[in-house]
């Protein structure tokens, strides 16, 4: 199906038959992968971008994309039963068909369709503007129930990870994916000292302070009891082939979700919103 585009919105097709949607509203520039239905870039003029795109990340049909906003679904980390199907899911490395584009001022909403998975469907709406906003809809479309987990899983741009501190988390407990263990989070904002992987259980809006760049994001979650907090560090950093080895210093993820014991069931008909909403504190 055709769609009409407006005029600070174009198609970009590049030769490994993967299409770009860029987007310049006059305040913002903004870019989106119809591969895996992923938000890559999100820049407001005479700022640092929001996101971190990682130089090596590989743009090819099947691979996930390693930077911007990829979208975990229906599963988060490895498959519950099924070691062979790919990690965080299938809709990051599928194709998404775009559906509209609308441009209202200095404002874009974008509709995308994304994979089809055991009669589960995933629609993403982008509301980009100011702020970020994202709401993810899953539809149970079979007639049996689903156990979905999922993330909107943000990587935002720091100037170096070791600096920046987050808030909000005080002392949520947290499911330490380094140490194998449940721990509690410290009663003031973290500092990262290291790897960091964790699921935190809390509702509460997470807030990214980084002092070089004077700047503070404001991460909040609808339809989402858990939020996933994501650095490699150094080691790790060194073993991601599609990651600059100090490409650590450069983002934090702090990642919307439905991860962990905040998985949801659907049963046959129903649908479940993760939202996201991102902005300048």
């Amino acid at each position: 199906m055709a769609i009409t585009l407006p005029a600070a919105a174009q198609l970009i097709t590049l030769g490994n038959d993967l299409t770009l949607l860029q987007l310049d509203s006059g305040s913002f520039s903004a870019t989106l992968s119809l591969l895996g239905g992923q938000l890559l870039s999100f820049q407001p003029y005479g700022q640092q971008a929001w996101l971190y795109m990682s130089p090596q990340a590989v743009l090819q049909p099947g691979k996930a994309i390693r930077g911007g906003v990829p979208v975990c679904w229906p599963w988060f980390g490895p498959h519950p039963s099924d070691s062979s199907a790919p990690a965080h899911g299938v809709a990051r490395q599928q194709p998404w068909q775009l559906r509209s584009v609308e441009q209202d001022g200095d404002a874009f909403h974008v509709k995308l369709q994304g994979p089809h998975w055991q009669g589960l469907d995933i629609e993403l709406e982008y509301a980009l503007s100011d702020h970020i906003a994202m709401q993810l809809h899953t539809h149970n479309n079979s007639t049996q129930a689903h156990t979905v987990s999922a993330a909107l899983h943000s990587y935002l741009a720091v100037s170096d990870s070791r600096t920046i501190s987050l808030g909000g988390l005080e002392e949520a407990v947290f499911e330490d994916k380094v140490a194998c263990r449940y721990s509690r989070m410290p009663a003031q904002p973290l500092q990262l000292q290291g790897e960091f992987d964790a699921i935190v259980y809390s509702e509460a809006d997470v807030v990214l302070s980084d002092p070089a760049w004077q700047r503070r994001l404001r991460v909040s979650r609808e339809g989402s009891a858990s939020v996933v907090l994501w650095n490699p560090w150094q080691d790790k950093a060194a073993r991601l082939a599609d990651l600059p080895d100090e490409g650590w210093h450069d983002f934090i993820c702090i990642e919307a979700a439905n991860a962990g014991e905040d998985s949801r069931l659907l049963q046959a008909g129903d649908s479940h919103t993760l939202s996201c909403r991102i902005q300048a504190d």
